[in-house]
């Protein structure tokens, strides 16, 4: 384990948020990684660098988000404690059952069944308010009433994201300590991209990591 932090983003649009880090004395290394979007991008991504890397010390999610809650309106910054791959497992019917109530036998292998979690030392380590959030992630972003309704029905989510769960499985599965940082961009449900604000959320997200990552990263924070 090295004292190096790996940033890791879906797009590069999102990366670009950690310019306003430039220029100051850190305290450790910084290495960034764009994984393309999605679950399976973002597995192979950092599969790929911890294979020709040593493990980093912390890893770090940053992106935006949907969100299912009134008061997270678009920009409002969030730390997902917990993360699930919410759309794995099988239908019978209409029906929705996650794996890990399916009756499968998934003990022993590597099947992303249930909650993976933010490290909780991490995350009580930055000072300043930020809002701790149950996040599910999803290959497919949801764009319908329905589908939003039986998500809140099975998981009570507070936000959903693409690859969040990705991160946080393979970290809890390699013990890289890790969290993630999201800025709402949007509510989840019927998809209408005239009322995301996505410019705002990034705006929030690059302000917010100039902020919070102070406890983390730098000297004299």
């Amino acid at each position: 384990m090295t004292n190096t932090v790996l940033i890791i983003a879906a797009t590069e649009r999102e990366m670009d948020c950690l310019e306003k880090l430039q220029g100051k004395r850190m305290k450790t290394g910084v290495v960034k990684l764009v994984t393309g979007i999605g679950p399976v991008a973002t597995v192979y991504a950092i599969m790929s660098y911890l294979a020709r890397n040593d493990k980093p010390g912390l890893l770090i999610n940053i992106g935006i988000a949907g969100s299912f809650r009134e008061n997270l309106i678009s920009g409002s910054v969030v730390v997902p404690l917990t993360d699930c791959f919410a759309d794995l497992g099988v239908c019978d019917g209409r029906k929705f059952i996650p794996l890990n109530k399916a009756g499968i036998d998934i003990k022993d292998n590597y099947t992303p069944s249930g909650n993976f979690n933010a490290d909780r030392g991490i995350v009580k380590r930055i000072r300043h308010a930020i809002t701790p959030v149950k996040a599910i992630t999803v290959s497919t972003a949801t764009g319908s009433v329905e589908t939003r309704e039986a998500l809140k029905s099975e998981y009570n989510p507070d936000i959903e994201s693409m690859e969040g769960a990705a991160a946080y499985y393979v970290c809890n599965r390699e013990g890289i300590p890790c969290l993630g940082i999201r800025t709402v961009s949007n509510k989840v449900g019927p998809r209408d991209t005239s009322s995301w604000d996505v410019d705002l959320a990034l705006d929030k997200l690059s302000d917010a990591l100039n902020k919070y990552l102070n406890d983390i990263l730098y000297e004299n924070s």
